[in-house]
């Protein structure tokens, strides 16, 4: 059997942690793969993205930090929300497609509703009526694509009225979830 292989790819990944978490599940449940990183230089991505989808037993790999927009000309297709955020941070190959989504969004909303399950029971343990904990506003602070999933989840979750802080507002204004003053 041929070993899968599956990285994180970014700059400064070599310190990632994702490796060794991913690598101990794979040997726990008997997976025949392995996960490593690939450190990637902002002006060699084009180059460096398409050796990479060459390569041999490559079943996918995780994007972070600059590339999760980069990715996407690069991608056969996106899900509904990674098109929505403009960020992908999952790519999954099947039969030779590029396919991408984002989880962040996911991880964000399932933090927001353990908090909120967790502050609508009382001391006693007696579920009380939800509140709306936050559900007025909310303020995320940056704007990158962790920060555009988030802001995803939450409008996802009914927040109405969304600030986001940014070093540049240039950035910002070109969204389609917020009006920029």
């Amino acid at each position: 059997m041929n070993t899968k292989k599956a990285y994180v790819i970014g700059t400064n990944v070599s310190k990632s942690l994702s490796p060794t978490i991913f690598n101990y599940w794979f040997y726990k449940y008997n997976v025949s793969g392995e996960y490593n990183y690939k450190e990637i230089k902002e002006e060699a991505f084009d180059e460096k993205i398409k050796i990479l989808l060459k390569e041999e037993n490559l079943c996918g790999f995780n994007v972070t930090m600059p590339f999760k927009e980069k990715i996407i000309p690069h991608l056969t297709k996106t899900d509904e929300h990674a098109a929505k955020i403009n960020a992908v941070n999952c790519v999954t190959i099947k039969a030779n497609s590029f396919e991408g989504t984002n989880t962040d969004w996911i991880g964000f909303q399932n933090s927001l509703e353990a908090f909120e399950e967790k502050h609508s029971t009382n001391s006693s343990g007696i579920r009380e009526e939800k509140t709306k904990i936050g559900k007025n506003i909310a303020i995320v602070i940056g704007y990158g694509g962790s920060a555009r999933a988030i802001i995803h989840s939450l409008i996802l979750k009914g927040y109405k009225k969304i600030k986001v802080f940014n070093r540049s507002f240039e950035k910002i204004k070109k969204t389609k979830y917020i009006s920029a003053h």
